[in-house]
């Protein structure tokens, strides 16, 4: 009976982590990096993420030499990644358990 309030608690923690680091990361790019924002097209609200998977902005994100961006976009990506494990094995074992029930 423990199981499901411990994985809703883990689900939620790295859900929160992973969007902060997201916002942080579209942040910093906004203030640290004003011109290559521009080059974004100045996005708002629901489109920044949009502005950040894009091909051709993707190559100008790259680019991006300043220490702190580059460190918070590890960051951002390694919390997208271990949100993505989590919610992949949480489905698994799910399938398996109900399989064996």
């Amino acid at each position: 009976m423990l199981i499901l309030p411990l994985l809703l608690l883990i689900w939620f923690v790295l859900m929160l982590r992973s969007g902060l680091a997201e916002y942080q990361y579209y942040q910093s790019v906004k203030t640290l990096e004003p011109q290559i924002w521009e080059q974004l097209g100045s996005p708002k609200w629901l489109k920044i993420p949009m502005a950040f998977i894009s091909p051709k902005n993707e190559i100008l994100l790259k680019g991006i030499a300043n220490e702190t961006i580059q460190l918070r976009a590890l960051n951002h990506r390694r919390a997208g990644r271990q949100f993505l494990i989590f919610i992949v094995l949480a489905l698994i074992l799910a399938i398996s358990y109900l399989n064996l029930a």
